[in-house]
């Protein structure tokens, strides 16, 4: 009988580890084949040539990206592939709370304090950019964002608004500052960068990769990123070993628990 019990327990914990192991180890496997059956190109002739060709799944080392139409704001005096404005406010709030002093007695009490807060924010981006010189719309490819370190230089503050009214304002701790209440924060993406591209490469055609909504961009190499996959898919088989060994110990621990009960 005692037996019988660490035979079922071996087999429930085992099954278990088994069917997420498994699952784990075949995706993995199946997205480290994906990335290193693709092609790779380290220039653009060689880019070109798989496009001509339809190689299909490629990855790009270091890609020039470079916009067509950049955009900005008219307070900056740089352009940029995409920016994004956020405004805050300095605001006033109101809260109330209780006290209860050694009597019992609760006593309500209000207090203000002030922070800053989300008024809303605007964007743009540019709708063109090429990689290694072949041009795409750039709502297709997943570009990187960063948040802008501002100098007083970079604004314009010659910029009217209405008649009377021009920029005043002042760059502090990487805000810029328009009087005492209102502040703005900016981020975006450059005009110009060097990124490895995964994309599928068709005849005149650059397209995202199958299980993406967006051609991908990375900082890392195509050898990097096929590394870190097989690596993942090694993880996997370790992992599978691990839940084997632990099935077998909780199995061994029900059979000890039952003798000694018995």
């Amino acid at each position: 009988m005692k037996w019988l019990v660490a035979l079922v327990t071996l087999i429930v914990t085992g099954g278990i580890g088994y069917v997420l192991s498994n699952k784990f180890i075949a995706n993995a496997n199946e997205q480290a084949t994906y990335y290193q059956t693709m092609q790779v190109a380290d220039d653009d002739a060689r880019m070109k040539y798989l496009m001509k060709t339809s190689a299909g799944r490629a990855g790009i080392n270091k890609a020039k990206i470079t916009v067509v139409d950049s955009v900005k704001f008219d307070e900056l005096k740089q352009s940029y592939e995409y920016i994004e404005r956020t405004r805050e406010e300095y605001t006033m709030h109101t809260e109330t709370y209780a006290t209860t002093d050694s009597n019992g007695k609760s006593t309500t009490h209000t207090r203000t304090y002030w922070s800053w807060d989300y008024a809303g924010s605007d964007s743009k981006r540019s709708k063109y950019v090429t990689v290694n010189g072949f041009k795409i719309n750039a709502s297709v490819i997943q570009l990187p964002q960063y948040v802008l370190k501002l100098k007083d230089t970079m604004f314009d503050k010659n910029i009217k608004y209405g008649m009377f009214f021009k920029h005043k304002g002042e760059v502090r701790n990487n805000y810029y500052y328009m009087g005492s209440s209102t502040r703005y924060r900016y981020s975006y993406t450059p005009s110009s960068l060097k990124m490895t591209v995964f994309a599928r490469l068709e005849s005149d055609e650059m397209k995202p990769l199958s299980d993406r909504s967006k051609i991908v961009t990375t900082i890392k190499t195509v050898k990097q990123v096929k590394e870190e996959y097989n690596n993942t898919a090694k993880n996997g088989q370790v992992a599978y070993i691990v839940a084997i060994a632990i099935s077998l110990l909780l199995s061994i621990g029900s059979w000890l628990a039952y003798k000694n009960r018995v």
